[in-house]
């Protein structure tokens, strides 16, 4: 067995700190907000957190996720282990979703859409200090099958997703 310098195995262990390093992702909010609501929804409460439900999509420790917040006022759904204390506030429930869970994420989304009688998504730009863009960048108007099955629009939510997983 070759005999390796101790000084050269130091630069090897540090190299490979650096590129791994390197390839982690930089934790960062999200630049886009999807917002779902209804119709009946006035278009100054469209900003309000406690009438919708907001998704983004930030990098926290070096992990894309899916961020899903919306009201619990008579709303209590069973959400087992997903929700944590520390993830509760005041009237909110935050969800996380690996990014790799899409359709998980597309399926809450989904329920709560029909729990909440919701059917309009619109995708606004966060701007510097977290405020929302004046204006919407999208809009979708997602109906639910006739026949009462959903699973085309989980499908479409899961695509309308994707919008979130830019790079910058």
């Amino acid at each position: 067995m070759l005999d390796v310098p101790k000084n050269i195995k130091i630069m090897a262990s540090e190299l490979a700190k650096e590129i791994v390093q390197m390839s982690q992702r930089q934790d960062r909010t999200s630049p886009l907000v999807l917002i779902v609501y209804s119709r009946s929804t006035r278009s100054r409460d469209i900003r309000n957190e406690q009438e919708t439900m907001r998704i983004t999509a930030p990098i926290e420790g070096g992990k894309l996720i899916f961020r899903i917040s919306f009201p619990i006022q008579n709303y209590t759904p069973i959400l087992g282990n997903n929700v944590h204390d520390n993830n509760q506030l005041a009237d909110q429930t935050i969800l996380d979703y690996d990014a790799d869970n899409i359709e998980g994420a597309a399926t809450c989304i989904e329920g709560y859409m029909s729990y909440r009688d919701k059917r309009d998504v619109m995708l606004f730009q966060v701007i510097h200090n977290g405020d929302l863009g004046q204006f919407p960048l999208s809009r979708w108007t997602l109906e639910e099958n006739q026949s009462g099955k959903t699973g085309s629009r989980v499908q479409t939510l899961q695509k309308i997703l994707n919008v979130l997983l830019v790079k910058s």
